[in-house]
């Protein structure tokens, strides 16, 4: 925000963007705004890579609802393309490639739960995703130790689009001077002080 009424810009002379509050939530990639901030050594962030293939095929006539099997932690979803399977968690970072093994895995286990001949995946359609992830289990929210000017919301691990809501709402509450409504002392980043949390 910018709340500075004699400056119609939010630049300066040399084009930089000048506000008077940042807000770091950028998932699995919020690490490295908060290592600019000075917070790096606190935030003891990785990344959950899950997989996802896709089957192309008449998903519904395979599925008519998404199914989660328990044994292996899979959910398998009918999507307008064909069938989604998604699953595993592999702590890999921001940098490290696919690893072919699990997506064949994945494919391998994906036949031997359904009773239907799938056709081949469509390996150009492989993907996965970065799930930002705290050792603790608890996302970061709160104000930077370092500047009260940065506000920290990230590592909601698989839950983002769940929590999203309610941290929005606690970010602007603590961007206005007010009292949150839930107490955020416990997602503060420097909870992760000691220096075997820095060795993330």
């Amino acid at each position: 925000s910018n709340n500075n009424s004699n400056n119609n810009s939010n630049n300066d002379d040399e084009g930089d963007l000048l506000f008077d509050n940042v807000v770091v939530a950028c998932g699995a990639w919020s690490k490295h705004l908060a290592r600019s901030a000075g917070d790096g050594a606190h935030a003891a962030l990785d990344t959950e890579r899950g997989y996802h293939i896709m089957f192309p095929c008449q998903a519904e006539e395979v599925l008519s609802r998404p199914v989660c099997f328990a044994d292996t932690g899979f959910y398998i979803s009918p999507m307008m393309h064909g069938l989604r399977t998604a699953g595993t968690v592999e702590l890999g970072g921001l940098h490290a490639p696919a690893n072919p093994k699990r997506l064949d895995m994945i494919d391998h286990v994906t036949r031997s739960m359904l009773s239907v001949n799938l056709p081949p995946r469509r390996k150009e359609d492989d993907w996965l995703g970065f799930r930002p992830t705290l050792p603790d289990g608890l996302p970061v929210i709160g104000r930077s130790p370092r500047s009260d000017r940065v506000v920290y919301a990230f590592g909601h691990h698989h839950i983002g689009w769940t929590l999203g809501g309610i941290t929005g709402h606690l970010v602007a509450q603590l961007l206005d001077q007010q009292p949150t409504d839930v107490d955020v002392s416990p997602f503060r980043i420097e909870r992760f002080n000691s220096i075997c949390w820095s060795l993330f």
